[in-house]
């Protein structure tokens, strides 16, 4: 069968069987599919092992790492301290919920674990009615995706540079800029929400200090910025700057700082990182076989018909609208665009662009914020969906202007 069709149907099969069974299974399955629709069946199985090892090689320290600082930050107390910290700043309770939801983010490596950890106490910040509460925590889910779509060393930034070779330093100059527009407008769109009533401060008195509260969250943020920054000249900021290192030397300081549930931080952290990388590397696993075929030629074709710049978009928008995954979106969509003519920071842009698109009813996180709201679906179509695209829109078009910008200022060929 002709690669663009097998895709096209594997695709629908995604969106079909995910409801039922499960990321994992789906997108093992349809890698298995695809194969034999292609006339992969040979070396299939062995395809589909080496896609499920790379995705578990460079994301399972990362992935476990995020999850025991969850987890940390949630039965200490930290989030409770963070949280009101952030409110002796300003007292501007959509700030704040998205300032914790864009932070939190990051080191945690899951949008959704962030939103999880944050929600009873984002909740408080708008108790007088249900509708700031609403308003509250949309504001943290669309900059907990804010942040996880565009920083790196969230999963789905690593998987991208990693394939397209791009550095961490290029990724964080390219994804900062970008993600703090991009929370601006986030503030403007929700503040347009309806949301009667003043900010109510009335959190939890935080039971832990500053120093045991933000110490984890920030140690291994700063050490990836410092090795993004200073890798040209130091060997040793390079290692400490790497993602897997700087996130272990946080979780460890997790476990000496929280000695008394040792066990427990460790035994939930595994669980939940476990499902986690489960997913990914079904993604890891349908994409490897996907890139294997020749479906990036046909894709190529394409671009006699369709704009070289919207190609990426509409790929990266369709497989997060089919399968909800926003990194399941980033490694399929980058492995199928493997060799695509744009440059790196563009690309890896524009696919994290398309990650915002269309987080609907196959998004699992829509699904969360719905229940954890308590709100009906348009409100979530209103509160989390539509901004959300409206932030993927702005996102593309951003990158398209920078790579036009950069286009115009080369030299011309002789």
């Amino acid at each position: 069968m002709d690669p663009l069709l097998a895709f096209i149907a594997v695709i629908i099969l995604v969106s079909l069987l995910i409801p039922k069974v499960g990321p994992f299974l789906s997108l093992v399955v349809s890698a298995f599919v695809f194969g034999l629709l292609t006339g992969m069946s040979q070396n299939l199985t062995g395809l589909v092992a080496t896609g499920l090892g790379r995705i578990f090689s460079s994301l399972a320290i990362v992935v476990f790492c995020g999850a025991v600082l969850a987890e940390y930050l949630r039965r200490s107390g930290a989030i409770e301290r963070i949280v009101a910290d952030l409110l002796s700043v300003t007292r501007q309770g959509l700030l704040v919920s998205g300032t914790a939801g864009y932070l939190v983010s990051i080191p945690v490596m899951c949008s959704i674990t962030a939103y999880m950890i944050l929600e009873p106490v984002v909740s408080s910040l708008g108790r007088q009615t249900d509708g700031a509460s609403k308003r509250s925590l949309f504001m943290t889910a669309c900059c907990s995706v804010i942040s996880f779509n565009l920083i790196y060393p969230s999963p789905l930034m690593v998987s991208l540079c990693s394939s397209l070779e791009l550095s961490p330093y290029d990724s964080l100059a390219a994804g900062v800029p970008v993600s703090i527009i991009l929370f601006a407008l986030a503030y403007v769109i929700l503040r347009r929400i309806p949301a009667a009533g003043a900010l109510s401060a009335e959190i939890p008195v935080p039971r832990i200090g500053r120093a045991r509260a933000w110490t984890p969250l920030l140690l291994p943020m700063i050490l990836i910025l410092l090795g993004a920054l200073l890798e040209p000249w130091r060997e040793e900021a390079a290692f400490l700057g790497n993602p897997s290192i700087s996130l272990l030397l946080g979780a460890l300081l997790c476990l000496a700082l929280a000695r008394d549930m040792l066990q427990e931080l460790i035994h939930v952290a595994a669980r939940r990182s476990g499902v986690i990388l489960l997913d990914l590397c079904g993604a890891g696993a349908f994409g490897y076989v996907v890139a294997q075929s020749n479906l990036g030629r046909e894709i190529y074709s394409l671009g006699h018909f369709l704009p070289l710049l919207f190609l990426p978009f509409l790929i990266s928008s369709v497989l997060q609208l089919a399968q909800g995954s926003r990194v399941v979106t980033a490694v399929v969509a980058v492995q199928i665009l493997a060799d695509y003519p744009l440059d790196a920071v563009t690309l890896a842009l524009i696919i994290s662009s398309g990650a915002f698109m269309f987080s609907y009813i196959s998004d699992p996180y829509f699904w969360l914020i719905k229940n954890s709201t308590g709100a009906s679906m348009m409100e979530t179509v209103k509160g989390y969906t539509l901004p959300l695209s409206a932030l993927g829109l702005v996102c593309y078009a951003l990158a398209v202007v920078s790579s036009m910008s950069s286009m115009s200022s080369m030299p011309s060929m002789p």
